[in-house]
């Protein structure tokens, strides 16, 4: 209830419309509290900005790409048939080393053939599994376009190499 004292209006101790003291005391703490929390959310949604950056910067860049142009020159060649036999079933047949040396001058005469040869620096093939077998050409530097093949025991990988 509002009163006229002298003059000057006054609220009278039942209708004041200031908190209590001890409810004002109250408040003041909640509201640390709240800018305590609010400062420790930014502190720590700074450390996951830093963090994704930092792991965005860290992060090794792939460059080995999967190719179809690739994959679909390696299953011709795995399809290509030598002496009597496909180079799928000689190399799933070898258990140690085997002489490839047919099938390699054929998957040169490919690569030369599809014009992959004019636009890479290198290649190389790796059969991996029961049976171990590596050749490479050229420049094996660079970025890389491959195509994975499984075989029963053993995967074909062809990689070309380029700027």
């Amino acid at each position: 209830m509002i009163k006229r004292v002298n003059g000057k209006m006054n609220l009278s101790a039942g209708n004041d419309i200031r908190p209590a003291p001890d409810t004002f005391r109250h408040y003041c703490l909640n509201k640390k509290g709240q800018e305590e929390i609010i400062g420790f959310i930014l502190i720590v949604v700074m450390v996951m900005v830093i963090g994704l950056v930092f792991l965005f910067f860290m992060s090794p860049r792939q460059t080995e790409t999967k190719d179809p142009e690739i994959e679909n020159l390696l299953y011709s060649w795995l399809a290509t048939n030598i002496e009597g036999s496909d180079v799928k079933g000689i190399i799933s047949h070898c258990y140690t080393e085997c002489d490839l040396s047919n099938a390699v001058v054929i998957l040169d005469s490919a690569v030369t053939k599809s014009g992959l040869i004019n636009r890479v620096n290198g290649y190389s093939l790796n059969i991996t599994g029961t049976t171990e077998f590596s050749y490479a050409k050229g420049n094996l530097t660079g970025n890389a376009r491959t195509a994975v093949v499984p075989l029963e025991d053993n995967e074909v990988k062809l990689k070309f190499f380029y700027q």
